[in-house]
């Protein structure tokens, strides 16, 4: 059984500039893949010889997105975007599962690829 992860993250950018990093071939390159090609809702992922294709499941414009990896049915993870009315960032928000033994080193895979995206879209540090 896997275990939901949920992690926030806060941005200072415009919602459109990190939805096109989380949904977009050129975006998703630049972060978490070496390389993503698109055709219809699939997306192929490359990491230096490896590949793994996703299917996008849902997506909202400048709200959501999840997607679906095709060789683990059922392993879905989400990007969500909302607005901290108190400090005015843009907050992204993954959701990711995985195994109990396994979630620590999610939370610092996670942490490590969103580094990577906010200076990937030149988001100041927090």
């Amino acid at each position: 059984m896997k275990k939901k992860i949920v992690l926030e993250y806060p941005f200072s950018c415009t919602p459109g500039s990190l939805y096109r990093a989380i949904t977009t071939p050129l975006g998703l390159g630049s972060w978490f893949a070496d390389r993503v090609e698109v055709t219809g809702d699939r997306y192929v992922f490359f990491w230096n010889k490896t590949t793994q294709t996703a299917r996008m499941v849902h997506q909202k414009p400048n709200v959501s997105v999840r997607y679906e990896w095709l060789d683990e049915e059922g392993h879905e993870f989400e990007f969500r975007l909302s607005h901290q009315e108190l400090t005015g960032d843009l907050m992204l928000t993954v959701i990711d599962f995985a195994e109990e033994a396994e979630v620590e080193d999610c939370r610092t895979l996670w942490n490590a690829q969103v580094e990577k995206l906010k200076r990937a879209i030149g988001c100041p540090k927090k």
